[in-house]
């Protein structure tokens, strides 16, 4: 029998189905307050106030190298406990949140070509492709 690989969020960029292991969100917000950071990175797209927290608001787009030109208004914030190497509260803006999946270990097709990418896996379902993305390596 498949390990189960658990719960996780999927979510479109350019079009394109990922996900992350819900272990990793806090919550989900929709927001068009964002405020641009000078000089900041080209990965983060501003910050924004979520009741009181600052929140870096990065485009995991950018890092990924996704063309994409449609509106994004959801940001998914990450849980700052399950991401130790971060400094404050940061969220992805994404296009849309779609739905919480269910996979197993047997699901995720890992190729050796993913290693030294933000990319954990690539899971089939529905008979459509979902990356799998792993935030600890997505620039935060």
């Amino acid at each position: 029998m498949a390990e189960p690989l658990g719960e996780l969020l999927e979510f479109r960029l350019g079009g394109e189905r990922y996900c992350l292991d819900i272990a990793y969100v806090d919550e989900i917000v929709t927001t068009t307050d964002i405020r641009s950071i000078p000089n900041a990175p080209d990965h983060v797209t501003g910050v924004t106030d979520l009741r009181g927290r600052t929140t870096t608001v990065v485009d995991p787009g950018v890092v990924l190298d996704v063309d994409d030109e449609r509106d994004r208004t959801h940001i998914v914030v990450l849980d700052d406990e399950e991401l130790t190497d971060t400094e404050g509260t940061v969220g992805w803006l994404v296009e849309d949140v779609r739905q919480v999946i269910t996979a197993s270990e047997d699901d995720v097709d890992r190729t050796p070509a993913m290693d030294d990418t933000p990319v954990a896996g690539v899971i089939s379902n529905d008979s459509e492709f979902v990356v799998q993305l792993d935030p600890r390596t997505v620039a935060t």
